[in-house]
């Protein structure tokens, strides 16, 4: 009575909501019987379909942790040594609670205006002006994460061959190039091509037990390398000879905020999983945005603390090319689960790239010819790929999808969603929701603003 009650739920009639039917689809697609699918790769579905089932709370966290856990974490450490070690805590338990506060917003705006999707909401709340403003964010957002996934792959190739015993030309800077090249052509872009490639979401999902476990790596490579010189080195405030500094100031103690942010983006499939919830209630997503966003927290704390503290001062990138793959195995075996993870997730941002740029030009994603989509698919792979080769730094990255995208997606939008879903006046609603919709807008604004000047501060000063 649940699963059949959750799909009669109407979606408000604001166009052709693309996102809203797919959903309807993907649900009653989810309704049929289990004996259609054979297999062991089905079988292996089954068996985790049994331990979390889907629409429940413990599917839903997992699900947001496996859609927020990603390359940004791989930028915490460094973020740290601008921000400072006790600063950048502090910033990711802020960002976590403000975070799931915003999934709590999106859950009570949804259910006021019977709308489950983010461009859907925006459009019945905001207007067609504020859909497509929210789908060019979503462009930049999911190019910027394309483009840090190459940076990604670029990384772990240049710390396997400078490592190695290759030649001069593969340990160097157009070698690592040229090996992510073909790479990129010969695995990474294959996927994009694609319409729908949902096979890849149970393989991005099995890739999060591989992050977890480079976690872990992170903190044991730390205990036994870094971690004990580093320690005798601490500076409360900024010391340019300390290896750890706890407290940073000016520009450099928000240079990483962007990062913090970026590492906690998930508002955009939240209405997804929302959707999918048996039984759903504002409680039930609220609940499963605690835990979810919580072992994520727990998980980039480890790495920002263990990582910073491992390599010190020397973390100013992503910490994959700080390692030493060819002669710690077990690290090799971490950059496969990455490598996994990150092609995967790739071809999903550039899925959701391209999706948000159909719906600003007024493209039907179904009825498109196949010669167009692949020549725009391709042409967002080849502008992410070059990026990807000549950007320095990920954190560069991170820090503009995560001020400019994360401050809006995950904090300036929930908040007007809110505020323009009716009855948003002190006597009607709690003083929590009337007094946290405002801060929420005030520090996204905040973010994008400041963070964006500090990112790029950072770029021009190096």
């Amino acid at each position: 009575m649940a699963t059949k009650q959750r799909h009669s739920e109407p979606l408000a009639p604001v166009g052709d909501n693309e996102a809203s039917k797919r959903l309807t689809t993907d649900a009653k697609e989810s309704d049929e019987p289990a004996t259609q699918k054979t297999g062991f790769f089905a079988k292996i579905l089954l068996l985790f379909a049994t331990i979390l089932p889907p629409g429940s709370v413990a599917g839903s966290a997992f699900n947001l942790a496996s859609t927020t856990i990603g390359a940004g974490i791989f930028g915490l450490p460094a973020a740290a040594n601008s921000s400072g070690l006790v600063v950048a805590i502090l910033y990711l338990l802020l960002v976590f609670g403000l975070s799931v506060f915003s999934i709590y917003i999106l859950a009570v705006a949804a259910d006021r205006s019977r709308v489950y999707s983010y461009e859907g909401v925006a459009r019945a709340l905001l207007g067609r002006c504020a859909s497509r403003i929210l789908a060019g964010i979503r462009v930049f957002l999911g190019f910027s994460g394309c483009v840090a996934y190459v940076i990604s792959v670029h990384d772990i190739v240049g710390s396997i061959t400078r490592n190695s015993n290759a030649s001069d030309f593969v340990k160097g800077l157009s070698g690592s190039r040229l090996i992510t090249l073909a790479i990129w052509f010969f695995i990474m872009l294959p996927l994009v091509i694609p319409r729908n490639i949902d096979t890849l979401r149970y393989v991005s999902t099995f890739a999060v037990l591989f992050m977890v476990y480079v976690v872990f790596l992170v903190v044991v490579h730390s205990c036994t390398h870094g971690l004990k010189e580093n320690v005798k080195n601490v500076s409360v405030t900024r010391d340019e000879n300390a290896a750890v500094v706890l407290f940073n100031d000016g520009n450099r103690a928000i240079e990483g905020l962007g990062v913090f942010v970026f590492a906690f983006i998930c508002q955009v499939t939240a209405y997804e999983i929302y959707f999918d919830m048996v039984d759903r209630s504002v409680y039930k997503m609220t609940l499963s945005a605690i835990i979810g966003l919580g072992l994520c927290c727990i998980l980039y704390i480890l790495t920002c603390v263990f990582g910073y503290l491992d390599f010190g001062s020397g973390a100013t990138g992503s910490i994959l090319r700080l390692y030493n793959p060819i002669d710690q195995s077990e690290v090799m075996v971490g950059y496969v689960g990455v490598f996994l993870k990150l092609c995967s997730s790739y071809a999903l941002l550039c899925m959701a790239c391209r999706n948000a740029l159909y719906c600003i030009l007024g493209w039907d994603t179904v009825a498109l010819k196949f010669w167009k989509h692949c020549i725009v698919v391709i042409s967002i792979a080849v502008l992410s790929l070059t990026a990807g080769l000549f950007i320095p730094k990920i954190n560069v990255v991170f820090g503009f999808a995560g001020s400019i995208a994360g401050g809006a997606v995950g904090f300036i939008f929930p908040s007007l969603f809110l505020m323009y879903a009716g009855g948003f006046t002190w006597g009607k609603i709690s003083t929590i929701q009337y007094l946290g919709a405002y801060a929420l807008l005030i520090i996204g604004v905040v973010v994008v603003v400041f963070g964006t000047t500090t990112t790029i501060w950072s770029a021009a000063t190096g």
